[in-house]
């Protein structure tokens, strides 16, 4: 299913939050990213039905990480497989996402070299586009490793579990919550966080470790499935 060595995988989550407070405060912030926003309800409400009938602030707190345009990143994790076999992890968070994107864009560079290949859950659709348009936004060149306008579909250096797990069935539920329960993965998401709760926790309770932890948690996560997955027979 997987025709690269785990050793050359490269497992990678990134954690997001609204780029403001709230709308309000993005209000007197950035006067023209709140225009823009007011300008897209009526898409973010077609992309997400059951917010219909939320507020344009609530439709703010629930939906902008979602949108890169809108959010901005407070952590990324990385994990590789050493030479001697042991999974190790590496956390970049920073308040000041210019500089988070900094470290984390050296490190990419260098494992782009190195040949490896991104690995993680809608990572194609979600992580690679998200990390691109952020470090364009804070005048940062993105490196190799990420795809661009013309990298072809089977050049892309990145292996998405979501991907392996639809078969090909695009309308299937492939959530990574739901990946690990059937495969016997002990699951990130908790009581105590998922990413729904990562805005809130980052704006409200300033406590950026809760969410290292459960970034770490995540890629960890990947790993183990994609070891299950490498380990069939």
């Amino acid at each position: 299913m997987i025709n690269l060595p785990i050793e050359k995988l490269l497992f990678i989550d990134i954690e997001t939050v609204g780029c403001s407070n709230s709308l309000t405060e993005l209000q007197k912030e950035n006067p023209k990213l709140y225009s823009l926003f007011c300008h897209y309800e009526s898409w973010f409400k077609k992309r997400f039905p059951e917010d219909e009938n939320l507020s344009l602030n609530e439709l703010f707190l629930s939906r902008s990480a979602l949108v890169p345009e809108f959010s901005k990143i407070v952590c990324v994790c990385m994990g590789l497989v050493d030479q001697k076999g042991n999974f190790k992890t590496t956390i970049f968070s920073n308040i000041d996402e210019k500089k988070l994107l900094e470290e984390v864009r050296k490190t990419l560079s260098k494992c782009g070299e190195l040949g490896y290949f991104l690995c993680g859950h809608n990572v194609k659709n979600f992580d690679i586009p998200t990390l691109g348009k952020r470090m364009v936004v804070n005048q940062i060149l993105p490196p190799k490793i990420l795809p661009t306008y013309d990298t072809k579909p089977w050049e892309v250096k990145a292996i998405d579990t979501r991907e392996i797990w639809q078969f090909g069935q695009y309308s299937s539920i492939s959530t990574l919550d739901l990946m690990c329960g059937v495969m016997g993965v002990e699951s990130s998401k908790s009581d105590e966080m998922d990413g729904s709760m990562v805005h809130e926790v980052f704006w409200n309770e300033k406590n950026l470790d809760k969410i290292n932890v459960y970034c770490e948690k995540d890629v960890k996560v990947l790993y183990e499935f994609i070891n299950k997955i490498l380990n069939l027979k």
